[in-house]
């Protein structure tokens, strides 16, 4: 028999090491293998890019809902992750300074400090607040670059534009009348709102404003005593015209009240004279045919009732003589 014959120990290693090697190559061809399985969070959606293309023949195929998504190991497949379920926020600030900072006080630099101008040339600072959520996660994150810049930019350029043709105080105020009808008014809020949605429709970016608020709105922070002097006296102002108005609704009814009894008394009074007139008249007229049938029986009758009225009036009479002096007291004189 011939004895075995023995391998070298540098090949037996070699050996060993390619059984290894054959291992580990399978462990990472299975590791690539998997690593194209990703699970899309529950406020996300997913896009699936295969070699940079967007996967799917049609939008429901190309939007993955929240779950495991199965796809080809990078960089044949890449998924993006979009928060379409979730509400997102930006501060445009750019134009606003908080009036608490007392930093440059008697100027507005307009490199480091931003403003509005308004329709009748006065300055305000403004800090808005925008939510937005995204309808369309594909425009979003394919076609557009920055997302949240644009929308910053489109809210900003429609405040400054309706800012430019609103009076101060209707900014301050956030409303004005309209001008087809004073008993209608239009937000600030809702014109800003309108302008950046419109613009962002026309872009196409796949956002929609949810929500817009005005955090602060005040005129720079150099004349802020002069404004407050102002609404202070239109407030006064307001009460003062309230309280007029007030004493009016009250006095006016009294006045018209007063008015209409002396009216009717004045009617009442006229009526009763325009009665004893006429009774007056009848009297005379009768008494005036009684004269034209008998003049003289009429002419003594009234002398006699004439008398008779004088006598009844006078109360006490004592006869002198007429050739008699007379020296009345003062007792006597007084009736």
């Amino acid at each position: 028999m011939n004895p075995k014959k023995t391998t070298p120990a540098v090949f037996q290693g070699l050996e060993a090491g390619l059984k290894m090697f054959r291992w580990v190559a399978v462990v990472l061809l299975a590791l690539f293998a998997v690593s194209g399985i990703h699970e899309v969070g529950p406020d996300h959606v997913g896009l699936l890019l295969r070699f940079g293309r967007l996967h799917g023949a049609t939008r429901a195929d190309q939007i993955k809902e929240p779950g495991l998504l199965l796809a080809l190991p990078y960089p044949m497949d890449r998924v993006v992750q979009v928060p379409a379920k979730q509400e997102g926020e930006i501060i445009v600030s750019e134009v606003w300074k908080s009036i608490e900072q007392t930093s440059g006080l008697n100027a507005i630099d307009p490199i480091l400090e931003g403003y509005c101008l308004t329709g009748d040339q006065n300055i305000i600072q403004s800090k808005i607040v925008v939510k937005y959520r995204i309808t369309n996660p594909i425009a979003f994150q394919l076609q557009t670059a920055d997302p949240e810049s644009i929308l910053h930019d489109m809210v900003l350029a429609a405040l400054t534009r309706s800012v430019a043709g609103w009076k101060v105080d209707d900014v301050l105020r956030l409303q004005r009348a309209k001008e087809e009808s004073l008993d209608q008014t239009e937000s600030l809020v809702r014109i800003v709102w309108n302008r950046a949605q419109e613009r962002l429709d026309q872009l196409d970016c796949g956002m929609t404003i949810s929500a817009l608020e005005f955090k602060e709105v005040h005129p720079p922070r150099h004349v802020i005593a002069e404004f407050r002097a102002v609404q202070s006296a239109e407030i006064e102002m307001g009460t003062n015209r309230s309280e007029a108005e007030g004493y009016a609704a009250r006095e006016i009814p009294k006045a018209e009240a007063e008015r209409n009894r002396l009216v009717q008394q004045a009617v009442a009074y006229d009526s009763s004279l325009q009665a004893r007139a006429s009774e007056e008249m009848s009297v005379f007229e009768e008494l005036y045919t009684e004269y034209q049938k008998s003049p003289a029986l009429v002419a003594n009758r009234i002398y006699l009732e004439t008398m008779e009225h004088i006598l009844r009036s006078v109360g006490r009479l004592n006869f002198v003589s007429p050739d008699e002096r007379v020296i009345l007291s003062d007792q006597e004189v007084q009736p």
